[in-house]
């Protein structure tokens, strides 16, 4: 559904041109905080309500993700990212519990025992690049959890826009491998936002 004309923006909003979407308050401290354009892309709607797993929630959708207002919560977590890398797999009837699972780690990487699954090399440098600023020195790896979510799929090939990419799914993201980019460019995010919004 076309979002509805939106009003004047207000002076603290940041519009874009790119897609005519201004993003202000909460969300754009959020956006701004938590790695802005690389993390999020730009906002593809007006922030506004949306049914979310059956319930009206203020939120704004970003080519990357969905952010949405938890007033109920305290800060940081008054805004809350979905969890688009499990959308959107379920959009595509695939259930994430049935991928490869690994039993221990692999040397240089990081195993993560709650859903069996190794996070290595580009990508793990990329997952521990950001984070949600929960005011831990620099960025940590609870930050970084916090930010993606666990690891869902370990590093396999899929077809994405016709090119066959090397990804790592996680609950709020996908991980993507683009060795035609010089770095940091290599690893991008996937733009689940842009695939999973009605």
């Amino acid at each position: 559904m076309p979002d509805p004309p939106a009003d004047p923006p207000s002076p603290t909003a940041r519009c874009f041109d790119e897609t005519g979407f201004c993003i202000d308050g909460r969300i754009r401290d959020y956006w701004e905080q938590n790695g802005g354009l690389p993390v999020f892309g730009f906002p593809i709607s007006a922030q506004r309500t949306f049914t979310i797993e059956g319930q009206p929630i203020e939120a704004q959708w970003f080519e990357r993700n969905r952010l949405e207002l938890h007033p109920e919560n305290a800060p940081p977590y008054d805004v809350l990212l979905g969890r688009l890398g499990v959308d959107v797999l379920e959009q595509q009837g695939r259930a994430w519990q049935t991928f490869p699972r690994d039993e221990a780690a692999q040397p240089g990487c990081r195993y993560f025992a709650e859903t069996q699954q190794n996070v290595c090399g580009d990508i793990l440098t990329a997952w521990s690049a950001n984070g949600l600023e929960l005011g831990d020195p620099g960025i940590s790896e609870r930050e970084s959890l916090a930010l993606f979510g666990l690891p869902i799929s370990p590093l396999q090939e899929e077809d994405i826009e016709g090119q066959t990419y090397q990804v790592q799914w996680f609950e709020r993201a996908r991980f993507e491998l683009h060795p035609e980019n010089a770095l940091p460019f290599n690893v991008l995010l996937g733009l689940l936002g842009r695939e999973a919004r009605p």
